[in-house]
């Protein structure tokens, strides 16, 4: 792999004039250089725009995607700059974060670790995070914690939340499975892993290479309700059941046997119209196959 192959940053911001221009600048500071920045703004009311028509004037660089289609949401923002991005490794970026200088960087090393077949399929490579709050202050020194996340690790264990937008990056391989986007997607960064975990692989870098800000006017923050119930109750999460069950039906046949019966186990778990001892029976069984699959794994 070329060392300076252009990384495509993807932003879609919405009323962010407060923080935007640090997110911005941190990625002007990266040690790698050769990335173009594309950024899609839903109809800010503040000065969004303004700051980045002044950054793209600036440098080359940073281009905003212009069109005619409004206000989309944040979900279908990310969708639009996905159908519009050309590169072949494509990053997410939030517009309130903060990126260490050396994260484009490390995620180069690790793409040139792996074969050039193991690039062009289905890929996603995520890393951890600092969780601060609205100054940047590190409360956390970790968004998922490393040990679970290690566990994880080469294996299909799609229903724990450990991929956090802001921190992936994702192949056009990959890409090109994901669009259109499904009918029950609610957060890109989850759509993405599961695709990954489904189609492809996933690669974890055990590093916080952003600062992940807290603040009042986050769009999903790690105290939001949402990312609470991922976190406490991701085995039950409807929304995600209901995104799980379209990616099945939709790619009958394609999906590794071994991960369809992992996924009909974990549907059948998470019934909310089954008997709830019938469902802790199955939620038991389905425990017991994850032991014995971490356990083959640190096996081998």
């Amino acid at each position: 792999m070329n060392q300076d192959k252009t990384i495509e940053i993807l932003m879609a911001t919405y009323n962010g004039e407060k923080y935007i221009s640090e997110q911005i600048n941190s990625i002007i500071k990266q040690t790698y250089k050769n990335w173009k920045l594309l950024i899609r703004d839903d109809g800010s009311k503040d000065k969004t725009l303004e700051i980045l028509k002044e950054y793209e004037k600036k440098d080359k660089r940073i281009n905003i995607l212009r069109d005619t289609k409004g206000n989309l949401g944040f979900v279908k923002n990310f969708e639009e700059l996905l159908r519009n991005s050309s590169e072949e490794f494509v990053m997410f970026s939030d517009q309130d974060d903060y990126w260490l200088e050396n994260k484009i960087e490390l995620y180069i090393n690790e793409l040139i670790k792996l074969s050039e077949i193991e690039r062009k399929n289905p890929l996603l490579l995520h890393s951890n995070s600092f969780i601060c709050d609205e100054n940047l202050n590190i409360k956390k020194k970790e968004f998922v914690n490393s040990k679970v996340a290690r566990q994880y690790e080469e294996s299909s264990y799609f229903f724990a939340y450990i991929v956090q937008g802001s921190t992936a990056l994702v192949n056009k391989r990959l890409i090109d499975i994901g669009l259109p986007f499904l009918r029950n997607v609610t957060l890109h960064d989850r759509y993405f892993h599961l695709l990954s975990e489904f189609f492809g692989r996933r690669i974890f870098i055990n590093k916080s290479l952003l600062k992940y800000r807290q603040h009042s006017n986050n769009k999903i923050g790690a105290k939001s309700s949402i990312i609470k119930k991922v976190l406490k109750k991701r085995y039950f999460e409807q929304s995600d059941r209901e995104l799980i069950l379209e990616i099945k039906e939709k790619y009958k046949g394609k999906i590794e046997k071994e991960k369809i019966g992992l996924i009909n186990k974990y549907l059948e778990m998470t019934d909310g119209n089954r008997n709830r001892i019938i469902r802790f029976i199955k939620s038991f069984k389905f425990k017991m196959v994850i032991k014995k699959r971490i356990f083959i794994l640190f096996k081998g």
